[in-house]
């Protein structure tokens, strides 16, 4: 079976040469490797045109800079019907390709692989359990593949018009969306997986996730689930504030509601990180990804 692997990159140095390597030694190796550079000046583009010389899958192309916009690029130079999609800042697990592209040859046309948070400490890794579902959480019947590891016929993508460009955020969420309109429906194969590198601590989780729901407010985006945690979590914590004005006693039960939904949402999660400082950190940034992300709905939803 041909397959293209693509990437979008911009200013990667410290993490492509992973990505590659990863590529280039999976158990079933890609035909090609293309990676379109949206006009790094970190060095990225010097180390992916050394590795093009070196390997002659790996083809390198020019990129208009932004992620969806690079990543078009990348699939419109691709020369292959099935198509992979991987981003930089990630790490292919050594059956990933294999796994993603097995269903193919059963008639399928798109496929959902997952992906695993790999920190540098405990911290982080719990930040990127947070900010993205793990396996045990997934409903296949109703997943939206992520657009870091998911693979599709290119009849797909021609249908849906490509992924949505200028969006800093959700263009694989909007992507799915589309396609799902246009009558395809995802293959789930949970166990191609991809690693991927989350933010280095909590503070930067906070960022990402008020931009990640910026994002999913100016498309429109699960609105419902936006509302129902701005008054769930938000709620609780405006009691708990409107409580100290009363009696410190109150701040506790005011704050059960949102206790409660954090230690149902996070069950799954801790098998995915080591030590017991986990069990401090994944509800705590989970709390703070929420109320930043929804924040950033309201605010991408009202005034962009």
């Amino acid at each position: 079976m041909n397959v293209s692997v693509v990437t979008p990159a911009l200013n990667e140095r410290g993490s492509i040469e992973a990505l590659i390597e990863s590529l280039l030694n999976q158990t079933v190796p890609p035909t090609e490797i293309v990676v379109a550079d949206g006009g790094s000046t970190d060095g990225t583009r010097e180390i992916l045109d050394t590795l093009a010389e070196a390997n002659p899958q790996l083809r390198v192309v020019d990129g208009p800079g932004g992620i969806s916009e690079n990543r078009n690029a990348a699939i419109a130079a691709a020369g292959h019907d099935i198509v992979a999609c991987i981003d930089a800042g990630c790490v292919a697990e050594p059956e990933w390709l294999e796994r993603i592209t097995a269903p193919f040859a059963r008639g399928e046309d798109w496929v959902s692989g997952f992906y695993v948070p790999r920190g540098a400490n405990l911290r982080s890794t719990c930040a990127g359990l947070v900010l993205m579902s793990v396996r045990e959480e997934i409903n296949p019947d109703h997943m939206t593949p992520p657009g870091a590891s998911q693979a599709f016929r290119k009849k797909l993508w021609h249908r849906v018009g490509g992924f949505p460009e200028g969006m800093a955020a959700a263009e694989d969420t909007l992507f799915g969306e589309r396609a799902k309109a246009a009558g395809f429906e995802p293959y789930f194969e949970g166990d191609a997986l991809i690693q991927w590198r989350p933010p280095e601590g909590l503070w930067a989780m906070v960022r990402k996730a008020f931009a990640w729901g910026r994002g999913d407010g100016r498309a429109g985006l699960r609105g419902g689930a936006y509302s129902r945690i701005l008054v769930g979590y938000w709620g609780s914590v405006l009691a708990a504030v409107l409580g100290a004005f009363i009696a410190w006693w109150l701040i506790p039960i005011a704050l059960v509601p949102l206790a409660v939904s954090a230690v149902r949402r996070t069950r799954f999660k801790y098998r995915w990180a080591d030590g017991i400082g986990k069990y401090l950190l994944i509800p705590v940034a989970h709390t703070l990804q929420l109320l930043s992300q929804s924040l950033g709905w309201l605010v991408g939803s009202r005034f962009s």
